[in-house]
């Protein structure tokens, strides 16, 4: 049977509540933001590891809409300063930075990896306190998401490493 969130919820309880709204945020902030520097991007492989994080990422609002679900909640999101103010220097960055360069492309690098960090701490955090608080089967759907996040990070990673940061240095 799954356990609920109710009127008498521990005060660990109403935390992951509260993490699973701002995280549910950032998701959302997320599909905006990689739509932005995917289209500001030059390097075709950067704009493709953005393009298929884009439909993870759709799918992990999904998984999140069904844990809201599964706790009784409506799915709701409240706004974090820490990803308004990661979306406002992915703004700043894209307006500052020459088009079509690789100078760009590593600042888009930095800033999406700065979403997905903040993503990976949350995504640890919840799943950590849903098998601390015995709710069936939601730490695993949060493990999926927190996968997917680490893959894209690492990918990012790779492609900075081996490409963009290398091409950026030579402008």
């Amino acid at each position: 049977m799954e356990k609920t969130i109710d009127r008498q919820s521990s005060r660990l309880e109403e935390l992951f509540l509260d993490e699973l709204k701002d995280l549910y945020s950032a998701e959302q902030h997320q599909l905006h933001l990689l739509s932005l520097l995917k289209h500001a991007a030059s390097s075709l492989r950067l704009k493709n590891i953005l393009s298929s994080h884009l439909d993870d990422t759709r799918e992990q609002i999904s998984r999140l809409e069904a844990i809201f679900e599964r706790t009784g909640h409506r799915a709701e999101a409240r706004n974090s300063e820490a990803i308004l103010g990661i979306t406002r220097e992915a703004e700043k960055l894209v307006e500052g930075t020459a088009a079509h360069s690789a100078t760009r492309d590593a600042g888009i690098i930095v800033a999406a990896q700065k979403l997905e960090h903040y993503e990976i701490t949350c995504y640890g955090s919840l799943a950590q306190h849903a098998r601390t608080l015995d709710f069936d089967d939601i730490d695993e759907i949060l493990e999926t998401s927190l996968m997917e996040e680490k893959e894209l990070d690492d990918l990012l990673t790779a492609l900075a490493e081996n490409y963009i940061n290398g091409e950026a240095r030579e402008e």
